[in-house]
């Protein structure tokens, strides 16, 4: 019966609704602490976390102001063809470069050969240098051209090693002569020791001064060419098995970054991770320096240029080939001869501050410029002006051919650049009786010097006829 009564009582609990436990009184509006708490919490740095490696590197397209997140210490962005300091971070800082040293190993080689020499390894020890190489026999023969793929894109140690001591017989002599060209372009705060960029505690240079580098060499066609090819097949006399040469960055910069058109990478432990990289578009390059980044350098290098290209357009003044104006030259029969550019000419300036940005070109005339002048002759230079200061300038070429002025006509040219009263036919009357008087006063001369002369005749042979 009790046992009845039990269950009868725990079916009766069991079938009761649920009874909700009583809600605490808010106020109207009011956010809940957990929300509250998580918008309180402070937002994490985006440069933090990129260093953190816990994103990789970014930049927000809608707010240019704020450079890229990255995890490289030393970066800088520049203009490839005017060199202008676009971004910089820890420029100066003294880095290890890795394998961008044989940017200026390159220049150099390409500077003291012809593509077409034939370079021979003359090192018996050539096989005993690290890799990254293209495992030179002793005695291996090489196009010049053929040598600088390898070099460059397979970032051949060994390679370097066959160009230093075919171009100035030693490493040690070659490293010297890296370190003054290095000075000749500017970067002062440079020193190598050798043409591989193996580590070494008295080789080092900075962001600034390897982009000077990269931007000097990219001047050079042939450097250009190689660099932004990143694969080829070379010729070689004995380990013909390997002869196809890939950039190792084709994959993740080549392939992947429109425009991308060089320049080298770098590696090494003490080094981290290095990169020298430039892209081209709109006739315009720009040219990043990435040194001593934790993982890929490419990773830090692409949002960095596409902030630049957007944040620091360009102002044209001149294309290559094209018209370009007109150049003042005495004596010819219009007094001027149109020119064309030689080559692109451009300045950058910063979209967020362009009032602060006054861009304009200047036409110089060549000194000493007379006619007649000859289709393709340099008449003068066009320079781009930032603020009055000039960042870059080009050839300026005659586009056609300027006869000397006939005679009449260039008295009339003359006389319209004398200054004042002395312009137009009042300075064509003056040099007629300048003329005429430089005339009369010759003829006049002439007349005192023969009485004379005849004087002297008559009493010289008097005196004889005396004896």
């Amino acid at each position: 019966m009790k046992i009845s009564a039990i269950l009868l009582l725990l079916t009766t609990l069991m079938a009761l609704p649920a009874v909700a436990a009583p809600k605490r009184a808010t106020k109207k509006g009011a956010v809940p602490a957990s929300k509250a708490a998580a918008a309180k919490a402070p937002k994490a740095d985006p440069q933090a976390l990129v260093s953190a490696g816990k994103r990789p590197a970014f930049f927000n397209p809608k707010d240019l102001s704020k450079p890229p997140a990255r995890k490289a210490p030393a970066a800088i962005l520049m203009d490839a063809d005017t060199g202008q300091v676009l971004w910089s971070k820890n420029p100066d800082q003294r880095r290890a470069p890795a394998s961008t040293t044989k940017i200026m190993t390159a220049l150099l080689f390409i500077e003291n050969t012809k593509p077409e020499d034939v370079i021979t390894c003359m090192n018996p020890a050539i096989a005993q240098i690290e890799e990254s190489s293209l495992h030179i026999k002793p005695w291996e023969k090489f196009s010049a051209e053929d040598l600088l793929y390898g070099l460059l894109l397979r970032s051949a140690n060994d390679g370097a090693v066959v160009v230093a001591e075919h171009v100035a017989g030693s490493v040690p002599a070659f490293a010297k002569e890296m370190t003054a060209r290095a000075k000749q372009i500017g970067a002062n705060n440079t020193n190598f020791v050798n043409p591989n960029g193996l580590p070494g505690d008295a080789h080092y240079s900075t962001a600034r001064d390897l982009g000077l580098i990269a931007c000097e060499a990219l001047k050079n066609p042939r450097f250009a060419d190689a660099v932004g090819t990143p694969k080829r097949v070379i010729q070689r006399s004995k380990v013909a098995q390997d002869s196809i040469i890939v950039a190792r960055v084709k994959r993740y910069f080549y392939d992947k970054f429109p425009g991308a058109d060089g320049v080298k990478t770098g590696y090494t432990r003490k080094a981290g991770h290095c990169f020298v990289g430039s892209a081209t578009r709109d006739g315009r390059r720009l040219l990043t320096v990435i040194l001593g980044a934790k993982n890929s350098a490419s990773a830090d290098t692409i949002p960095l240029l596409s902030w630049g290209f957007k944040r620091f357009p360009a102002v044209v003044m001149a294309r290559k080939g094209e018209p370009a104006g007109n150049v003042s030259v005495p004596a010819t029969v219009e007094g001027a001869v149109s020119v064309v550019a030689d080559a692109n000419l451009h300045a950058t300036f910063d979209s967020l501050r362009s009032d602060k940005f006054q861009i304009k070109p200047e036409v110089r005339p060549a000194p000493g410029l007379a006619a007649p002048i000859r289709k393709g002759q340099q008449v003068g230079t066009m320079n781009a002006l930032v603020n009055g200061v000039s960042v870059a300038e080009v050839k300026l070429l005659a586009a056609e051919d300027a006869a000397v002025a006939p005679l009449p006509a260039a008295i009339h040219k003359a006389g319209s650049m004398l200054p004042g009263t002395l312009a137009g036919v009042g300075g064509l009357g003056v040099l007629l009786i300048a003329w005429r008087y430089g005339t009369t006063s010759a003829k006049g001369a002439r007349r005192r010097r023969n009485r004379l002369a005849s004087a002297r005749g008559g009493n010289d042979r008097g005196g004889s006829g005396l004896g």
